[in-house]
């Protein structure tokens, strides 16, 4: 019996070389994508100055009791103003300055936008030409209607139909649909 004596099995367990020897290496490797930088919006501001005379703003001090001097940006007391232009009978849109709509009343707008450089054609405008203004008393403005998909397309069930289709139309400001007969 002395031939045969057990070994402990715990040397056949237990392993020198760990099961999870490679892993963190393996973890290390994968590419994780990185977080996407968020991007400044470009944040577009209409530059503080006339249109019409480049009044822009000064430079200038708030001076406290004790005579400490913070700098102050003064600006130009700008409007944005529809001003009639009698040449082209029509109300423009124009960024302006106070001094300069005294100064537009003195002298006209045709004479200031000509000397500032500007084409008073090609800003925007509401137009008050009298032809314009006849047209939109005749034809009263109706909201405007969506493509019915659904709408009949047989003419003679059509013809035949009791009910008119519905309308949109202003009243009191508001949208309300009506049958065409109605009106």
């Amino acid at each position: 019996m002395q031939g045969l004596q057990l070994k402990p099995t715990v040397g056949a367990l237990s392993s020198t070389r760990s099961s999870f020897r490679g892993v963190t290496a393996a973890f290390q490797r994968l590419s994780v994508a990185p977080q996407p930088v968020a991007r400044q919006q470009l944040v577009v501001e209409a530059s503080r100055v006339c249109e019409l005379t480049g009044t822009r703003a000064n430079n200038g001090y708030n001076v406290t009791f004790s005579h400490k001097r913070n700098k102050k940006l003064q600006q130009a007391n700008l409007q944005y103003k529809k001003i009639y232009w009698p040449e082209g009978q029509r109300w423009v849109k124009l960024r302006v300055c106070t001094r300069a709509i005294k100064t537009v009343e003195k002298r006209g707008l045709q004479v200031m936008a000509a000397e500032a450089g500007i084409n008073l054609w090609k800003l925007p405008f509401e137009d008050a030409r009298p032809q314009r203004l006849e047209w939109l008393a005749a034809n009263p403005a109706n909201p405007p209607m969506a493509k019915n998909p659904r709408a009949m397309k047989n003419t003679e069930k059509l013809a035949a139909s009791t009910k008119a289709p519905l309308v949109a139309r202003y009243v009191y400001g508001k949208i309300a649909y009506v049958r065409s007969d109605e009106q």
